[in-house]
């Protein structure tokens, strides 16, 4: 899954991309004087917004107070299987 979005603060917005796959979960922020962080945790429980909000203050240490975080983009990545499995699942209902 990939979720894209933007963290607004008093003194600015970052956006960020948090990548989550099998085993871990990266983010990917980018603040607006060119700054980037990066972290990544190895725990497949974690949902990419839950990483998100744990770094908040992270967040408000360089944008001052949170505004607001709004998702952008919303990406399901499906394996190879997943998608046959869709195509021969859509397939069987059509005649």
């Amino acid at each position: 899954m990939l979720v894209r979005g933007k963290v607004v603060g008093k003194k600015g917005t970052a956006r960020f991309e948090v990548q989550k796959e099998k085993g871990s979960v990266t983010l990917r922020a980018e603040f607006p004087d060119g700054d980037l962080f990066d972290y990544s945790v190895d725990c497949p429980c974690l949902e990419p917004l839950e990483l998100v909000g744990l770094l908040l203050p992270a967040f408000e240490e360089r944008l001052g107070e949170i505004e607001g975080v709004f998702v952008e983009e919303v990406e399901e990545k499906k394996s190879v299987l997943g998608r046959i499995k869709d195509l021969l699942g859509g397939r069987r209902g059509k005649k």
